[in-house]
């Protein structure tokens, strides 16, 4: 988690070289975990446009499946992915460290949304604010490909814009489900 924050502050110069092996590999999954208290607020808190034809256990579930797909689906087409560039070496320090960078960009987005709720801000601050927090955790997570990787800035910027339409079909998908 520390280096994670260290990307966050676009300092990898101070990043300790992360042991790549079966066992921290799998130990960084232990994000999605602590990223479910985040995910179950912000789930709760936006108000949906039109109530789901389902009931709440099966939107439960439904949401739960596509949380753990979310997870799981990002680390395989990026496998894929890094054997197409020839980068198959780094992807274990680069999932290590994207498991982990998802804690901390997850709880600024959290952070960000109760500030939003308590609506001492006004609208359009609110809407800057938040484009401000999206651009910085995008460059974030830019960064932390580009340094684990050992790519360019263009190349990082690519695979960063495949994960927003990765997460925003796996979300539209989800989404379809809560009115069969």
């Amino acid at each position: 988690m520390g280096n994670a924050l260290l990307y966050m502050r676009f300092n990898s110069v101070q990043i300790a070289p992360t042991p790549v092996n079966e066992e921290n590999f799998w130990k960084s999954f232990f994000a999605a975990v602590l990223c479910i208290p985040s995910t179950i607020y912000l789930t709760i808190a936006q108000p949906l446009e039109t109530e789901p034809t389902i009931d709440l256990f099966a939107l439960f579930l439904i949401d739960s499946l596509f949380y753990v797909i979310s997870w799981i689906a990002y680390p395989i087409i990026m496998h894929l992915l890094l054997l197409l560039h020839k980068k198959e070496k780094q992807f274990g320090v680069f999932i290590i460290h994207y498991n982990w960078l998802q804690v901390w960009q997850l709880l600024a987005f959290t952070l960000l949304f109760f500030i939003l709720q308590t609506d001492l801000l006004p609208d359009y601050l609110g809407a800057f604010l938040y484009l401000i927090t999206l651009l910085y955790v995008l460059m974030a997570q830019a960064y932390m490909t580009k340094t684990t990787l050992e790519t360019g800035w263009f190349s990082a910027t690519a695979f960063v814009f495949f994960n927003l339409v990765l997460a925003q079909a796996i979300l539209a998908l989800n989404q379809d489900m809560m009115y069969l």
